[in-house]
């Protein structure tokens, strides 16, 4: 009996030992200071070229051929479309907006608010502005020769 003990108090130090060394190593893998981090771009992409094609009455299949589906609905009321925009470099917010589109009880288009991305923020411009990602010899040259 005394010899199970013993064994079973050895067993449970060991799995204690080894599940505080995983945890241990699992944390500094988390704060590692040589981790990459990559570029991460999100949402719906919006320019002042369509929010200026959008007239009042619109219905709201004419909105979303001009606009794209949007990145926030609510499903309790269809009555307003959030379109929000993130580019974050490596934990840094480079860009970021949202643009609301309201639609009366007919789900006809009436106005939008947000702040208007400025003239040289088109679509094309956007995605210039994407910040290439590092090279390391783990990744693979999109812009071979011959390509």
């Amino acid at each position: 009996m005394r010899q199970r003990n013993l064994r079973d108090s050895t067993l449970i130090k060991r799995a204690t030992i080894l599940i505080v060394s995983l945890g241990i190593a699992t944390l500094y893998g988390c704060v590692f200071p040589g981790v990459y981090k990559l570029n991460v771009q999100q949402g719906n992409i919006v320019t002042a070229d369509m929010l200026a094609q959008l007239k009042p009455g619109m219905n709201q299949r004419q909105v979303t051929y001009i606009m794209g589906k949007p990145v926030l609905e609510n499903p309790f009321s269809q009555n307003r479309w959030d379109y929000i925009y993130t580019l974050e470099k490596r934990d840094e917010i480079v860009k970021n907006y949202k643009i609301s589109l309201f639609f009366n009880e007919a789900g006809q288009y009436v106005r939008y608010e947000g702040e208007l991305p400025n003239d040289e923020f088109s679509e094309e411009n956007q995605m210039n502005s994407i910040p290439k990602e590092e090279s390391s010899p783990n990744t693979i040259q999109t812009d071979m020769p011959g390509s």
